[in-house]
């Protein structure tokens, strides 16, 4: 049993990781290479930020339900760490969507026109970029998380090291 949700996790925490990894390196890139506007591309990068973040909402939980039943009688640190970095990643795809998101789409509705012909000073497009900022940074944030978490698991099933 324990075998077999360490398999679980560790394949939840990779879709996750790969879901990731795929949006910010090769889709987001690729929409604002080849579709007709910036604007065009954002509006479908962010559509499927969305259904990242849902997917993350029931998947963040049960994986922190998974790392808490599979806690190890040793190595406790990496069992700690590695439950405590699947809530970060939980907690933070949530403020990544709520706050963060909803800030974004406001303030793209408030400019009106597509980004790229509001002018670079405009206030409106400064707080954009701002707040891009912090979306991006919290993906990658998410990324690191998740293939630590995979290092983390890997060491636990492999023994290549006591904690």
């Amino acid at each position: 049993m324990r075998h077999s949700l360490l398999i679980l996790l560790a394949a939840g925490v990779g879709a996750w990781l790969g879901a990731m990894v795929f949006l910010s390196f090769v889709e987001a890139p690729t929409a604002f290479a080849y579709l007709e506007s910036r604007h065009q591309a954002g509006d479908l990068v962010a559509a499927t930020l969305n259904v990242l973040y849902l997917a993350a909402y029931l998947i963040g939980p049960l994986l922190v339900l998974a790392s808490i039943a599979i806690r190890p009688l040793g190595r406790r640190l990496l069992w700690g760490v590695r439950t405590i970095l699947l809530i970060l990643m939980t907690a933070s795809t949530l403020i990544s969507r709520e706050i963060v998101g909803t800030k974004l789409f406001t303030l793209r509705r408030a400019m009106g026109a597509a980004i790229e012909s509001i002018p670079p000073g405009d206030p409106l497009r400064l707080q954009f970029q701002q707040w891009h900022q912090f979306s991006v940074l919290l993906m990658l944030f998410n990324i690191a998380a998740a293939a630590a978490v995979l290092i983390l698991l890997s060491v636990e099933t492999f023994g290549e090291g006591r904690v």
